[in-house]
């Protein structure tokens, strides 16, 4: 029987001795599986497949699905005055796998005959520390889960114990709910303990700015003095994490 095939989200076949019978075969949920297999084996600790038709066409190139990747925290930071470098010897490890797992799956993606990005490529921050679309705003799209107070994402699994990556593609997935609300409640452990008093006690909502949760230039300044000791100005910190209650030690 002769057949021919398209792929644009769904897989519409003819049958060449019938042109008049069609056959619909679902295969979004075939991609996610692959996308899983593929990535078997590099420690990813969450995944998530997300639709992002509803954020703004240009702060995600055009593409429609977007998979957010979470890999988890093995060492936790310092909550005393002085910063730890195995936390930031374990940021910044984790960081790099993420940026490289990332770009595999790009590729992967491509070989595939789809289009894909890596958001890595658009995590260049302007001076006020924000980026076209966040690696937590994909998160929270695709239900890994939501922004905490201290406006990180907070997962039941890892708390706020994890990095981020993400990919964006045209390659139909079939998605996750959105988390569109806080589990915070009227937890406050973040904002006591911050060094550099940035977080504000507010709740995360869908409408609320991340200025209203986060004073991102207090944070970075607590970063930096915390880091001195190590002559770093990045991954130094993360007291919020530690002392968040959803946070479980691995």
């Amino acid at each position: 029987m002769n057949i021919i095939c398209n792929a644009p989200g769904f897989v519409k076949c003819f049958f060449l001795d019938n042109p008049a019978f069609v056959r619909y075969d679902y295969t979004m949920d075939i991609h996610n599986h692959w996308v899983e297999e593929t990535l078997a084996g590099r420690d990813i600790a969450l995944l998530g497949f997300a639709d992002l038709s509803e954020i703004d066409v240009d702060a995600r190139r055009g593409f429609r699905y977007g998979i957010s990747l979470a890999m988890a925290l093995t060492v936790l930071p310092s909550t005393s005055g002085a910063p730890s470098a195995a936390y930031y010897d374990e940021y910044r490890r984790v960081s790099a796998a993420l940026r490289e797992t990332t770009h595999f799956l790009v590729g992967q993606i491509q070989s595939r005959g789809y289009n894909a990005l890596s958001l890595w490529l658009l995590d260049r921050q302007d001076e006020n520390f924000r980026t076209p679309l966040p690696f937590k705003t994909l998160a929270t799209r695709a239900g890994l889960g939501w922004i905490g107070k201290s406006a990180a994402l907070i997962t039941k699994e890892y708390g706020n114990a994890i990095r981020l990556g993400g990919v964006l593609t045209d390659m139909p997935l079939e998605t996750g709910t959105p988390i569109n609300a806080s589990l915070c409640g009227d937890c406050m452990e973040c904002v006591k303990h911050c060094p550099g008093q940035a977080i504000q006690g507010n709740q995360w909502s869908l409408d609320v700015d991340r200025d209203d949760l986060l004073d991102a230039h207090a944070c970075k300044r607590a970063v930096v003095e915390r880091g001195r000791a190590l002559g770093k100005t990045e991954g130094t910190c993360g007291i919020c994490i530690a002392v968040c209650p959803w946070t479980r030690p691995l």
